[in-house]
C-alpha cells in the first residue's frame, strides 16, 4: 500500500511539474521588408518560462524543406533574416523552449524579399584565395558590376554550419585579408556585391587552411643515447625558436607550452615518434611578449625548460 502511494505521489508530482512548465507557443508572426537587406521576422510572446526561440524558414509550404535559421533569447522578439535572394518568396514559422521542451509552432507568414531588381548590382565571380599564412587569408574576386556600393565578405569557421558577415570594402576593392586566424583551421569564404537596392548572388565558397605555427624536422642520420631536451633556440626569440629533443627508442611524445601562469597555451606535438634527434620549430606571432615553459613527457622522461617571447 506505501508503494502504490509512492508512486501515485511521484506520478502526479511530475504531471504537475510537466504541466507548469508547458510553454505556449508565439502568435501573431509576420514578416516584413525592412530593407533590401534584411526581412525581419516579429511575433508575440506569449509564454513566461521560455529560454528563447527557433525561428524557421522554408522556400515552399513542403514539410521537408524547413530550416532552422537560428535562436534568440528569452524574452526577445525578432528575428532578421540576412541570407535573402531578392524577389524570391520565403515561408517563416517560430517557436518557444526550454528545458522541458517545445511549444507548438506560430503561424506561418510569407513575403517576397523586395529590391529593385534592375538597379541591383551583379554577382561578383571567381572568387580564390591567393595567400594564406599562419594567421590571415587573403582572398580575391572579380567585379561584374558597375553600380555596386561595396562587397560584402561571409566566412564560417571550420565545424560552424552558417556563414557570417564579417567586413564590407568599398566599390571596386577586389581583395580582402582576414587577420587574427587560428593557426592549423579551415575557413570558408563567399562574397556578394550590394547598394541601395539590395545584394547579388553570392559568388563560389571557397576554402583554406591556415599554416600550422610548428615544424617538425626528422634527423632521421642522428641517433640518440638517451632522451634529452635542448634549450631553445634563439632564446630570447621573436617570432619563432627552435626545440630539439632525442630518442633512444621508440615512445609516445608529447611537447606542450605553459605560459608564466603554469597554464598550457599550445600542444606542439602528441605522437609516437621512432628512435632519433628531432627539431620542431614553434611560430609564436599569436602570443604576446613573456616567459614560456615547453615540456617534454614520454612514459620514461620528463623535462621543463623554459624560453623568452619578447617583440
Amino acid at each position: 500500500m506505501k508503494n502504490f502511494l509512492l508512486i501515485t505521489i511521484v506520478l502526479i508530482l511530475s504531471f504537475n511539474y510537466s504541466v507548469a512548465q508547458t510553454i505556449n507557443a508565439p502568435t501573431e508572426l509576420e514578416a516584413q521588408n525592412e530593407n533590401p537587406f534584411y526581412i525581419k521576422v516579429k511575433w508575440n510572446d506569449n509564454s513566461n518560462n521560455e529560454n528563447g526561440f527557433y525561428v524557421e524558414r522554408a522556400t515552399s509550404l513542403d514539410t521537408a524543406n524547413w530550416e532552422v535559421l537560428g535562436g534568440v533569447g528569452q524574452n526577445v522578439r525578432t528575428f532578421n533574416d540576412y541570407w535573402i535572394t531578392l524577389n524570391k518568396r520565403y515561408f517563416y514559422r517560430a517557436y518557444a523552449y526550454n528545458e522541458s521542451g517545445r511549444s507548438d509552432y506560430s503561424n506561418i507568414d510569407t513575403i517576397i524579399a523586395a529590391g529593385d531588381t534592375a538597379n541591383f548590382p551583379g554577382a561578383p565571380s571567381e572568387l580564390r584565395i591567393t595567400n594564406i599564412t599562419m594567421t590571415s587569408i587573403t582572398i580575391n574576386w572579380n567585379d561584374n558590376s558597375n553600380n555596386e556600393a561595396g562587397f560584402i565578405i561571409a566566412r564560417r569557421r571550420q565545424g560552424e554550419v552558417q556563414f557570417e558577415y564579417i567586413d564590407t570594402v568599398q566599390t571596386d576593392v577586389l581583395t580582402y585579408q582576414e587577420v587574427g586566424l587560428t593557426p592549423d583551421n579551415i575557413y570558408y569564404y563567399k562574397v556578394c556585391s550590394y547598394n541601395l537596392a539590395g545584394t547579388s548572388d553570392f559568388t563560389n565558397t571557397v576554402s583554406g587552411t591556415t599554416k600550422s605555427n610548428t615544424i617538425l624536422v626528422n634527423n632521421s642520420s642522428a641517433l640518440s643515447d638517451g632522451y634529452f631536451l635542448s634549450n631553445n633556440f634563439p632564446n630570447p626569440f621573436n617570432p619563432a625558436t627552435t626545440i630539439k629533443f632525442g630518442l633512444p627508442s621508440k615512445a609516445y611524445v608529447t611537447i606542450k607550452i605553459y605560459n608564466a601562469a603554469g597554464k598550457e597555451v599550445e600542444s606542439l606535438i602528441n605522437s609516437y615518434f621512432n628512435p632519433g634527434i628531432y627539431s620542431i620549430v614553434w611560430n609564436a606571432s599569436g602570443f604576446p611578449s613573456s616567459a614560456y615553459f615547453y615540456k617534454i613527457e614520454t612514459e620514461n622522461f620528463t623535462e621543463v625548460k623554459k624560453m623568452i617571447l619578447t617583440k
